[in-house]
């Protein structure tokens, strides 16, 4: 592993355990065991930095769900919205969740360091994406729209399980996504 990757790697366990603005650069430097000037040479600033964490963030997130929806039967589409379901309820109950890092990135730094947005915006469109491409194999007409429907649900789900993983109900959420999706799937 890299120097970068080393910063990277520790920046994103405090930033994800603690707040974007409770950590500064020196601790991230003494914790990665980096030379301030090594970390100086891969990032300018903290903004720079950051925006490095959460495209680190967003592939790790896309190639965990990406290969979880991959498992599934590739024409099986309901069972592909079901496994981001439950991928995220499973995440819930990690040692490491602290919430939705992209989330914490909009509420706290995204007027100071604009550039955290982005990350954010390419993570949602690309759930977003996936979602709206299982609706459409489900023949749903309004797929785009549905989409961006289950993708507030599971940003609310990840709010909820920030407060307590184990009032999230999956099953009873599930149940309540399926009867929304089959509603809009046009009658055979």
């Amino acid at each position: 592993m890299s120097k970068k990757d080393d910063i990277i790697n520790t920046a994103l366990n405090l930033f994800n355990s603690h707040s974007y603005n409770s950590i500064g650069v020196d601790r991230i430097i003494s914790e990665s065991g980096v030379a301030k000037m090594t970390f100086y040479k891969y990032f300018p600033s903290k903004a720079k930095l950051i925006e490095e964490c959460l495209i680190r963030r967003n592939i790790n997130l896309q190639e965990s769900l990406g290969a979880a929806i991959a498992a599934c039967d590739p024409q099986d589409y309901m069972e592909h919205i079901r496994t981001a379901f439950f991928w995220y309820h499973a995440w819930f109950h990690t040692s490491d969740f602290n919430g939705c890092m992209f989330q914490k990135a909009v509420e706290e730094i995204s007027k100071i360091y604009p550039s955290s947005l982005q990350p954010a915006i390419d993570y949602k469109e690309w759930l977003s994406g996936r979602l709206r491409d299982a609706l459409q194999g489900l023949g749903v007409q309004q797929a785009d729209q549905l989409a961006a429907l289950l993708s507030s649900i599971l940003d609310g789900m990840t709010i909820q399980a920030q407060i307590d993983p184990n009032a999230v109900h999956i099953d009873d959420y599930w149940n309540r996504v399926e009867k929304l999706i089959q509603l809009e799937i046009p009658a055979a």
